[in-house]
């Protein structure tokens, strides 16, 4: 069994596998323990909030959809939310776009062979409570802790990792 190694300045990371630690690899175990803490409380704060906006039997996924609908009020193919979410499995979207639909959030409309969907009125309602809530009960408490204006890093860095996870992927699945 490995024990895991204090760092240099006397902290000693916060794992989920030690395991997986070694000497090249602690920060990154930890900063994926740390991903996926903020992974399932994200997940658990999009639930509170569907359920503030008096939305029960939402998941995530159906969430993160119906606001990439909403986007720029323009309307997706499935292929397009896919996309935009870094999703590979369609069905999972289409799945969720089907939910969304008959709860009349979203509707279709047929292009030639694609079907594109859109937010309804009661979609764009949701949308607009849901903003209302994240104002009141995320960002002002974000603005105390007056770390704003490191989110966008933080941000790019996280979208550069996970290149680095989808090479190493790929990698693993020609192992």
């Amino acid at each position: 069994m490995s024990k895991i190694k204090t760092e240099n300045n006397g902290n000693v990371p916060i794992v989920s596998s030690s395991h997986l630690v070694t000497d090249e690899s602690a920060s990154l175990s930890e900063f994926e323990y740390a991903l996926t803490m903020v992974n399932n409380a994200f997940h658990r704060w999009m639930l509170s909030s569907a359920q503030a906006c008096e939305l029960d039997n939402m998941s995530p996924l159906d969430i993160l959809v119906i606001h990439n609908i909403h986007h720029r009020n323009r309307a997706k193919r499935i292929t397009d939310i896919a996309f935009t979410l870094n999703i590979d499995d369609t069905h999972n979207v289409s799945y969720s776009v089907r939910k969304l639909t008959k709860r009349n959030l979203v509707s279709h409309q047929r292009k030639g062979k694609d079907t594109y969907y859109s937010v309804t009125k009661e979609g764009e309602s949701f949308c607009l409570e849901y903003a209302k809530i994240r104002e009141e009960c995320l960002i002002k408490a974000l603005e105390q802790m007056n770390i704003n204006d490191s989110l966008g890093e933080i941000a790019k860095t996280m979208r550069t990792l996970s290149g680095f996870y989808e090479q190493a992927s790929r990698a693993a699945s020609s192992l």
